[in-house]
């Protein structure tokens, strides 16, 4: 087996398929994050990650959230756009993960931050999406990331709110 065709093989085993799922495949959940249509787009979705690994000082409560924000926002992407059949990429979880750590941090800067992901999210779903990109981004998936990200963090965030003195 050639190595495109061994990548090829791999890709078709991991990627997020909506049939597969149905199917019992519920790994894809989790995997289809991890794989990538391109050079190009996993070095994108790395550099995100290595940007938002830099401000982590909260990777291993990061890491057990991803366990569950992963396949949360894998099905609220699959629920939210009926027609993709498939979808690959770290880039809702990254948006998810950006959510999540702003929420966690709280205070002004994280304010900012979330106001700025809010907008970049906002932008996304009424913007066009440009026609002369390599590959088409599916945009629902950052903001079911996102979306995914609060939801995890906002117990947390509520309960540190409550025991801070005033």
């Amino acid at each position: 087996m050639s190595p495109s065709t061994l990548q090829a093989s791999l890709f078709d085993a991991l990627v997020l398929d909506r049939d597969a799922v149905l199917g019992g495949q519920l790994w894809r959940l989790w995997s289809g994050h991890w794989v990538h249509l391109d050079l190009r787009h996993a070095a994108v979705n790395l550099l995100a990650l290595a940007l938002i690994a830099a401000r982590m000082r909260q990777l291993r409560p990061l890491l057990s959230a991803s366990l569950l924000m992963m396949p949360l926002s894998a099905v609220l992407l699959l629920l939210a756009v009926p027609d993709l059949q498939w979808y690959a990429g770290l880039s809702g979880l990254l948006h998810g993960w950006a959510a999540w750590l702003l929420l966690r941090q709280g205070g002004r800067v994280a304010l900012a931050g979330a106001a700025l992901l809010a907008g970049k999210l906002l932008w996304e779903q009424l913007a066009p999406a440009a026609d002369d990109a390599t590959f088409q981004v599916i945009h629902a998936a950052h903001l079911a990331g996102a979306l995914v990200g609060v939801a995890l963090a906002l117990p947390g965030a509520l309960r540190r709110q409550r025991l801070r003195p005033r």
